[in-house]
């Protein structure tokens, strides 16, 4: 049988849909494949704010393309033999297989069984998602039959090895060898090959890059498969697995200065298109960003420039940078981390521990929107107990009765948790909510007032929330992508920001007025951040939790003119005795977002 309907697949579809609640007939009707997707001839690329391309998404990728009849015949089936060794034989699925992988997962409550031809596989990574749900197994069957229906089973074969991740940052096969053995995949050995076609069960685990005593037992697996069905005789069996691993150089890939932003980008686009990422990257779509490639450069270079005292050879201090426009929402710049590559861990878009940065959202803004307090309202600042919440002032300095907005100025601690006391907790924690940012049911309790989160937030979170302050209480959802055209030109995608008023315009102006004595009061915990013109904005730091240690675990500065809102987190990866933040108030954030500015 070459091919295999959707008819007689429905015993299988109906089962597995019938695990997830779906009718297959429906599901049928709903899946379409695009002939085009299967392609490699188009790459995406993305553009900076005024239109002027930056990069092809493809090019940050180590992929690089070959024809099936390039390749040796036992390379090409070792891959068939160990992933799916009757698929010359069988049509787009094995039912028997996916029985007994359905069966045992039933039985064991979990959905870890495979069962996936290659076809099956090539259908998953062009079109759908790892996401292992009964439905996206079934949409996956259905794609893997169209597959069969329009291409041969070598057109398959070569597109399956040239998408196949095989780790390491290698795509296909011919990334592959160049990446451990620095050469084409034409010139693999048979223990070369048998090392490849073992890496998709766990490209990661079986890297020999990352775990060379695993790669060489799982070698000896596809070895053994391979003579069990006679592709190699005993004596090469034997051969092969005396065979030393030779890595090749570890080649430096040099990565744009806009990567961070670039992988967010394309991330948000792929979401926006309801696609994968793999298939946004090569379908030849044209996306359109709000990149700001002046401010971009002038934040990766106050970085650079910078002198950090706190980094040890082991480990550096690390920063995320996000800059957003308040009145669009538009991400304007993305810093990612001092040795960012591609779709590495994202500081921009990770979350911390607040602290006092959070403040003018949990406590300031929602007490000034009760119109029972003002700026000059007066707040007892001496040492007290809520319960069993004793907070104290940072370096244990009181001051008797303060204005709001002086506390707010010298980010004292006691005045805030007793605001946040008298207008309630409910109404703090609402308003971080509605202000974008993530909260727990845990974080509903007084050390909100300091920032003391469960998840913590991330520098997008914060600019996008501190927006709301710079544009008169009107919050923008915060966003990469302006329009998405496809390969032919036309336009599919243009951004629709979600905007909302979370506080009135008297309660925007009036925080931005008392952010402005943070740094230019003679007080202020933010006087670093000073850039000689108007400019409000936060300090907020968290304290290192080691007894005996005095530092921070984190520090912040979020600033804004009208013009951008910027967001910075500084701290160590692992934070430990030997690494952590000295100082106090987030003075380095205050002074690179100074440098940032004046750049």
């Amino acid at each position: 049988m070459k091919h295999t309907s959707i008819k007689l697949l429905l015993p299988v579809l109906s089962l597995s849909l019938f695990l997830s609640g779906c009718s297959s007939g429906s599901l049928v009707n709903s899946v379409k494949i695009d002939d085009s997707k299967m392609m490699f001839v188009n790459n995406s690329i993305i553009y900076d704010q005024n239109n002027q391309e930056i990069q092809s998404l493809s090019s940050s990728q180590n992929r690089q393309m070959f024809h099936l009849k390039d390749l040796p015949e036992y390379l090409k089936m070792a891959f068939v033999t160990t992933e799916d060794k009757r698929f010359y034989q069988h049509g787009s699925v094995d039912p028997k297989g996916i029985f007994r992988a359905l069966y045992n997962d039933v039985m064991t409550g979990s959905k870890k069984e495979g069962a996936s031809t290659i076809t099956q596989q090539l259908a998953r990574n062009v079109f759908l998602s790892n996401e292992k749900t009964y439905e996206r197994k079934s949409k996956e069957i259905i794609i893997a039959a169209e597959i069969e229906k329009k291409y041969t089973k070598d057109q398959i074969l070569e597109m399956y090895l040239n998408y196949i991740y095989l780790g390491s940052g290698a795509y296909g096969v011919q990334a592959a060898a160049h990446e451990y053995f620095g050469k084409d995949a034409k010139d693999l050995t048979i223990a070369e090959s048998a090392l490849l076609a073992g890496l998709p069960k766990a490209p990661s685990s079986y890297s020999p890059r990352n775990h060379m005593d695993l790669a060489k037992k799982r070698r000896a697996v596809v070895l053994s498969i391979m003579k069990k069905n006679n592709l190699i005789t005993p004596e090469q069996e034997k051969e092969a697995n005396a065979e030393e691993i030779t890595l090749a150089k570890k080649t430096v890939t040099r990565y744009s200065p806009y990567q961070a932003y670039i992988d967010y980008a394309a991330k948000e686009a792929a979401k926006d298109l309801n696609i994968p990422l793999e298939q946004l990257s090569r379908g030849g779509y044209q996306i359109y960003t709000n990149l700001d490639i002046s401010l971009q450069k002038s934040m990766n270079q106050a970085v650079s420039n910078y002198s950090f005292s706190e980094d040890e050879p082991d480990q550096v201090v690390e920063v995320g940078m996000t800059s957003i426009d308040p009145k669009t929402g538009g991400i304007l710049a993305l810093y990612g981390g001092r040795n960012y590559t591609y779709q590495d861990f994202n500081h921009s878009t990770a979350p911390f521990q607040p602290g006092s940065v959070l403040k003018p959202l949990a406590v300031y803004a929602p007490a000034l929107e009760t119109k029972l307090w003002k700026p000059e309202s007066l707040i007892k600042d001496e040492p007290m107990s809520f319960g069993n919440y004793s907070p104290h002032n940072a370096g244990g300095r009181y001051h008797g009765y303060v204005t709001l907005k002086e506390a707010l100025a010298r980010s004292l601690n006691i005045p805030a948790v007793s605001l946040l006391q008298q207008i309630g907790v409910d109404k703090g924690y609402r308003f971080v909510q509605n202000a974008g940012i993530p909260l727990d049911s845990n974080d509903r309790n007084l050390s909100l007032a300091l920032g003391g989160l469960t998840r913590g937030v991330s520098t997008l979170e914060m600019a996008q929330a501190y927006g709301a302050f710079a544009n008169k209480g009107l919050m923008n959802e915060a966003h990469s992508v302006r329009e998405i055209k496809d390969k032919n030109g036309t336009t599919i995608f243009t951004v629709s920001p979600k905007s909302k008023a979370i506080m009135t315009p008297e309660t925007a102006d009036d925080i931005t007025k008392m952010l402005k004595d943070v740094i230019f009061k003679p007080y202020g915990t933010g006087r670093s951040a000073n850039i000689g013109r108007p400019v409000s904005g936060k300090t907020g730091t968290t304290q290192l939790n080691i007894k005996g240690m005095d530092g921070n675990k984190d520090a912040w500065f979020t600033g804004y003119t009208d013009e951008a809102v910027t967001s910075i987190h500084i701290g160590f990866d692992r934070t430990d005795r030997n690494h952590y933040i000295t100082g106090g108030g987030g003075k380095t954030p205050a002074e690179l977002f100074r440098v940032l500015m004046i750049n």
